[in-house]
């Protein structure tokens, strides 16, 4: 059994006048982890064969694309970048195929009204390319069936033609509670006209 000493031992507490001593290289794992993070991040972010560049040209393309078949250039990067992530869930070879189709109309220096003979002649694997981006815009939906997504509904292109004179409608066509009745049930009443 041993016998415990009273005194206490002494702690070391910083004070505004009191400069800490570090050994030498105390900090040198944590830094160079830190320097060696930073590197690989910044050559990843600046290289050009990097993966991380690779959503930024979908992207570009893809609104390129769009522009070029909507013969708009007032399209929205924003909603651009939510249709396309959205056909990407559909179909993850989607921005692939939307950049070769620009790619290649870029190239061929192809006029919107001959593109639909071209795709069919030349590059038939992109023919469904350009429905897909064009329902997307206009229609706001990507997908089809039980697959079918709404994306946009008054920012879509098919209410933005028409938005001087007309709005969209809302989803509830009646009074404020009227979807809470079955709508296939209704009792029509003629109103007198007052002549």
């Amino acid at each position: 059994m041993g016998v415990k000493s009273s005194t206490p031992t002494s702690t070391f507490v910083p004070t505004m006048n009191t400069i800490p001593q570090f050994t030498p290289g105390g900090f040198a794992p944590q830094r160079r982890l830190l320097l060696g993070g930073a590197l690989a991040v910044s050559v990843a972010y600046l290289a050009p064969w990097s993966r991380a560049a690779e959503p930024a040209a979908d992207a570009s393309r893809f609104m390129a694309l769009s522009r070029y078949l909507t013969e708009r250039d007032d399209l929205s990067a924003r909603q651009g970048a939510r249709l396309l992530a959205g056909l990407q869930a559909l179909d993850a070879q989607f921005g692939a195929q939307a950049a070769a189709l620009w790619q290649w109309i870029d190239s061929q220096h192809v006029p919107l009204a001959q593109l639909n003979e071209r795709l069919k002649a030349d590059k038939p694997e992109l023919a469904a390319v350009p429905a897909a981006v064009m329902q997307a815009w206009y229609l706001g939906i990507v997908g089809a069936g039980k697959q079918a997504k709404a994306l946009a509904y008054e920012f879509a292109l098919n209410a933005q033609v028409v938005s001087d004179k007309l709005k969209p409608p809302t989803y509830s066509y009646g009074l404020y509670g009227s979807w809470t009745s079955n709508p296939t049930t209704f009792n029509l009443q003629r109103v007198p006209v007052q002549t």
